[in-house]
């Protein structure tokens, strides 16, 4: 029997899909901060960002991520991506008013509450089991990509442009995510629902339960590293350092190079151990931004979160997937982002309070600590599968 190969039609098509989603989702995420308060907004408006975008994004996740296994992969794909592209072009329209960026930024967590749960299922169905960690890392490549060029296109085209040629660029390109995902041919068969059948409500049925240890790890690494997100730019503003255009673009280079070899840490390593081991070493990077004082200081740290980030991420997410059945991986994927999109939102604005009354330092070295500790969730999993 011949094996099943990894590079199929699908699994390219979904790649491309996430690589031209992601060039303006990651422009949005270095860039939108540092827009916010330049057109008169304050730290703590650039927190309700973040906030805003997590709380319609909880929301949409519990009403549309059980569709994903009962309606299937595609039709939620396309919705997802046509919501995204729409929410791209509200940004160029409103690009010069306060509140219609934060009206915009909130809208994102409605289009990415469909959009991006979608993607990394697909790569469960259309991947090898025995290659799911491999296709994870590939797929992150193709998220990661896109990252490492978007701080200085972003940038570029921001400051030596204009803001409007920026947020022309950001709607553009996601036309061809759009084109990328209706190319795609759904492998994944949902099950018939009998017309007029109605299932009683249950927490199950949005959240995959047996997977809240991780989700829960999940939501406190992500909820340190939204400093890292929101701040680090406006950290290196404020200490005067020059250059900090390169601290996402190393960041993701990191991180491209870190999927290179994650696959083969399974030789060297238990997958429990991976996990401990990548979310301790995100957290000491985080830790370390609030005492540089320098850029190499800085891009050494984004070094660090990159390496530790980039494996306990892609193992963690595998772990999930390979866990469950395949009528509920949409569901359990989901939840692994419903947990890290609320972290990342309950971090904006609580490091948005914490910068401004209380300063980058304290909010950088508290965000370290508790990215760290959330280890503490997979060492009670171990404890609870053994």
């Amino acid at each position: 029997m011949t094996a099943r190969s990894l590079w199929s039609r699908n699994f390219i098509l979904i790649n491309l899909c996430s690589v031209f989603a992601s060039f303006t989702n990651f422009a949005y995420i270095y860039i939108l901060p540092v827009h916010m308060l330049r057109i008169g907004g304050s730290n703590t408006d650039v927190g309700l960002m973040g906030a805003g975008m997590t709380i319609l994004g909880l929301l949409t996740r519990f009403v549309f991520s059980p569709l994903i296994d009962r309606v299937g992969r595609k039709p939620m794909l396309m919705a997802g991506v046509s919501l995204f592209t729409l929410n791209a072009f509200g940004f160029f329209l409103l690009r010069e008013s306060v509140l219609g960026i934060l009206l915009m930024r909130c809208m994102s967590g409605f289009s990415q509450g469909i959009f991006f749960p979608v993607p990394p299922t697909c790569i469960s169905d259309v991947s090898p089991k025995e290659k799911l960690v491999d296709a994870l890392g590939v797929f992150g490549i193709s998220s990661s990509l896109p990252a490492i060029f978007s701080p200085i296109v972003g940038l570029y085209l921001y400051d030596h442009v204009s803001p409007a040629a920026f947020f022309t660029a950001t709607a553009l390109v996601p036309i061809l995510s759009w084109i990328a995902a209706l190319l795609y041919k759904d492998e994944y068969k949902p099950e018939p629902v009998s017309a007029g059948a109605r299932q009683p409500f249950r927490i199950s049925t949005v959240i995959e339960t047996s997977v809240l240890l991780p989700c829960l790890l999940f939501f406190f690494a992500c909820f340190g590293f939204s400093a890292v997100n929101n701040f680090a730019l406006t950290f290196g503003e404020s200490r005067q350092i020059a250059g900090m255009s390169l601290f996402f673009t190393v960041h993701n280079l990191a991180i491209v190079a870190t999927r290179l070899i994650a696959g083969r840490l399974r030789a060297k390593l238990a997958v429990k151990r991976i996990i401990t081991l990548g979310t301790i070493i995100a957290g000491t990077g985080i830790f370390m931004i609030a005492f540089a004082q320098n850029l190499v200081m800085m891009l050494a740290a984004s070094i660090v979160i990159a390496f530790g980030g980039t494996i306990y991420s892609q193992y963690l997410q595998a772990d999930v997937l390979l866990r469950v059945s395949e009528k509920r991986r949409g569901v359990a994927n989901s939840s692994l982002m419903l947990f890290q999109d609320v972290g990342q939102g309950a971090g904006a604005a609580t490091f948005g309070l914490t910068s401004e009354h209380l300063g980058y330092t304290w909010t950088f070295a508290s965000a370290g600590i508790i990215a760290a500790l959330a280890v503490l969730f997979h060492l009670r999993d171990q404890k609870k599968e053994q």
